[in-house]
């Protein structure tokens, strides 16, 4: 008789590229619009005080992850919009009737959290955080530019 085991999947939190990032967001987004639900992503970059980007040392990344991890949900999805450069999380307990100042809380909340873990260690850096309650446009569009300009 032959036994069949299972492997569960490994619970750590997965951190996607930048390829596999954009699909999830389309899927999700395309989901979300025939579920009739709220589709809230947001993206959080780093830079000193001056606008230039802060260097994406692989323990600045590390530490990055780690604290946008930690300030949401376990089923939010995490992965990198512009590959070291601008991580982002797709929200997936959102309330489609939230409204803009409770979302702003959360935002402030997520912002006020990366800061603590990340000011300790790096006083020169900037945490910045783009929020969207719907789908930005991907791949060589403004929003692109926008979110990874000026560097």
């Amino acid at each position: 008789m032959t036994r069949t085991s299972l492997v569960l999947a490994d619970p750590s939190p997965v951190e996607h590229d930048e390829d596999t990032f954009h699909s999830l967001l389309a899927l999700e987004h395309r989901r979300c619009m025939h579920g009739g639900k709220a589709f809230h992503v947001f993206f959080c970059r780093l830079s000193t005080p001056d606008g230039a980007r802060f260097p994406m040392t692989a323990s600045v990344k590390r530490l990055l992850f780690s604290a946008l991890r930690e300030s949401l949900d376990e089923t939010d999805q995490l992965g990198w919009f512009v590959q070291d450069l601008v991580l982002g999380a797709l929200l997936s307990n959102v309330n489609a009737k939230q409204s803009g100042v409770s979302n702003s809380a959360e935002r402030s909340r997520i912002q006020r959290h990366i800061e603590s873990r990340l000011l300790h260690t790096h006083p020169s850096l900037v945490v910045q955080l783009y929020d969207f309650l719907d789908f930005p446009r991907v791949r060589g569009a403004v929003q692109v530019n926008t979110i990874a300009g000026p560097y």
